[in-house]
Formats: C-alpha cells, sequence, structure tokens
C-alpha cells in the first residue's frame, strides 16, 4: 500500500511538473521543489513544495495575488514577511524563519506568504487552481 503523503507529493509534484515552469534556481535535491506557476492573470506565483521524506506535503506561495475566499476549508497559514530575518538564536545569530528553500525566490523569500498543508488530493488540486487564478469545478 502506497503512504498517502507520499501520494501527495507526487501527485503535487507531478502537477507542477506539467503546468508550472522550474525556477531559475532550480529544485533542492531532496528537501523542495520550486516553481512559477502561470496565472490567467498577472504574472506567475512563485510556488516551492517541501517534500522531504517523512514529512508532510507543505505548499507554500506568495500570498499577493491570492484569492483567498475560494481557500476556505484548506487552512492557509498565513506567513507575514516580517517573520523573516526577524529572530535570534541562543548564540545570536539572525535567522531566516522560513524553510530555507525559500531564501532562492525573489518575492517568496521576504514576502508574505501562504503555506498549505493539505491531506487529500482534491485539496492539492483546489489549490494549485486557486493559485493559478483558474476555474474550480
Amino acid at each position: 500500500m502506497t503512504d498517502p503523503q507520499s501520494a501527495l507529493k507526487k501527485h503535487c509534484q507531478e502537477r507542477l511538473d506539467r503546468e508550472a515552469a522550474v525556477h531559475r534556481s532550480g529544485h533542492q535535491n531532496v528537501h523542495a521543489r520550486r516553481y512559477l506557476l502561470p496565472r490567467t492573470v498577472a504574472g506567475p506565483v512563485e510556488i516551492a513544495i517541501i517534500v522531504k521524506p517523512d514529512s508532510k506535503l507543505q505548499i507554500w506561495a506568495e500570498a499577493a495575488g491570492a484569492d483567498l475566499s475560494r481557500l476556505s476549508g484548506l487552512r492557509p497559514e498565513k506567513r507575514p514577511g516580517s517573520e523573516t530575518y526577524s529572530k535570534k538564536n541562543e548564540r545570536g545569530d539572525v535567522l531566516y524563519g522560513r524553510h530555507s528553500a525559500l531564501k532562492a525566490f525573489d518575492r517568496l523569500h521576504r514576502g508574505d506568504a501562504l503555506r498549505f498543508v493539505p491531506e487529500t488530493i482534491g485539496e492539492v488540486d483546489r489549490i494549485l487552481d486557486t493559485l493559478g487564478n483558474r476555474s474550480v469545478p
């Protein structure tokens, strides 16, 4: 039997591989994949998916331009850009505050973001359709 998280990660990755361009910084080897998902309105949205083994799928996306009314029930976690580089560790080093894979993005690096942890393939599809400003059946 297939691990449900593996199936979610595979579905999300395959869909983005078909519909989105790889971000100019490329993918991380194992932990994350970076994309530019075209939107029907405005330019592409920066998206990262965290596919680290033994973890849940996470979809990170720019918050700008996302229609939050279409995301009800999907539990988007709003992550303000102000959280980046705002905390220090016990040695006084400034911490990034988000997944390190996001540092390679132009806008998602420091901008307001949404983080999703979908539980079903239907949720993955709804999230990606909404982020791409596509109609959802």
